[in-house]
């Protein structure tokens, strides 16, 4: 007889990398995820938003993360841009943290306008992001959490 209890198993060992089936996409539960709101999360897939601000510093080990859609949508602002919000709960696209720029005054703040998108100097950290990729099909279903997080 046949173990094919590792072809129907909801993860895969790759070497020595765990990956989570989700669907009919494999997720590494290495790489921590961050929820960011529409459109916010569609303009930095689309290359039209490379800083996604944050009241909080990311840690300096986090670099590869997950963009992951959450519940609610700021649909005004989706109109704003033209966007057809994503799927909520789901996973669209992966990026890089390739630095963390912190804000100490609004003019900084407002020079980067254009980078973030956002007019309320509110925020102190801005992660500046690269290596952009999206992620077909979305991977569905994730609930989101306030800062990074992994699927456990």
């Amino acid at each position: 007889m046949v173990d094919d209890t590792r072809t129907h198993a909801p993860w895969l060992y790759v070497g020595t990398i765990l990956l989570l089936k989700i669907g009919f996409r494999m997720l590494d539960i290495r790489i921590p995820i961050l929820s960011i709101r529409e459109p916010y999360a569609t303009l930095i897939i689309e290359g039209k938003k490379d800083i996604e601000l944050r009241s909080w510093k990311s840690p300096e080990w986090i670099r590869d993360f997950y963009i992951h859609v959450p519940t609610i949508a700021d649909l005004e602002k989706c109109k704003k841009y033209n966007i057809i919000p994503s799927p909520p709960r789901t996973v669209i696209g992966m990026a890089q943290v390739i630095e963390v720029k912190e804000y100490t005054n609004s003019k900084d703040f407002v020079q980067d306008y254009q980078r973030h998108h956002c007019k309320s100097y509110k925020y102190n950290y801005g992660f500046i992001l690269d290596k952009v990729k999206k992620v077909e099909p979305h991977i569905k279903y994730i609930p989101g959490k306030r800062f990074f997080f992994f699927i456990r």
